[in-house]
């Protein structure tokens, strides 16, 4: 009986030895297997950004088409604007289109821009480096267009479309109105 009463006594009472918690093979095991999944993530996470230009195409086609628009809204709106500025009557025609055969560096007016095609582009006068650009290509027309507007006629604004074709062949259009003023 007394080894019955040891053997009790041995079974009940805790084990001193025994440990709770996980063991260092184990804690290894875990940094790992983590050290291997963080890095499969992480490298192709910087895979997948590194190679996605498009925000920066669409940040230089921005500037680009800003460049050509602050060049054409620098020109009169026709040829027989008042210097200074001024409405053109309508009896002078100001949506008649000049065909005027000067060079770029002669464009004094909006519907000069009608039917340019540049690739690479190309600005008369800007801190722009155009050498960035080589790849792009730049189209515009020019309408009359004041009824798009609500105005009584189309001689009394004209819509400058911008179209430009990115690298990839994608392209971005921007159209502004000049108005007769």
């Amino acid at each position: 009986m007394a080894q019955v009463d040891m053997l009790m006594r041995v079974h009940a009472s805790p084990n001193k030895n025994k440990q709770t918690g996980v063991t260092l093979i184990e804690l290894v095991i875990t940094i790992v297997v983590l050290g291997i999944a963080l890095s499969a993530l992480v490298s192709s996470l910087s895979i997948g950004i590194g190679r996605s230009a498009q925000p920066m195409l669409e940040s230089k086609a921005l500037e680009l088409s800003q460049a050509y628009l602050d060049e054409i809204q620098a020109m009169s709106f026709d040829d027989q604007t008042p210097t200074g500025g001024g409405e053109v009557s309508a009896a002078q025609n100001p949506c008649t289109f000049s065909e005027e055969g000067q060079s770029r560096e002669l464009y004094d007016d909006v519907d000069d821009y009608d039917g340019v095609s540049d690739a690479p582009p190309v600005l008369i006068d800007s801190t722009i480096d155009m050498s960035r650009y080589a790849n792009y290509q730049v189209d515009i027309s020019v309408a009359c267009a004041g009824t798009d507007l609500g105005l009584d006629s189309d001689d009394m604004a004209k819509r400058i479309t911008i179209t430009l074709t990115l690298p990839s062949g994608e392209t971005r259009i921007v159209a502004i109105y000049k108005g007769n003023f």
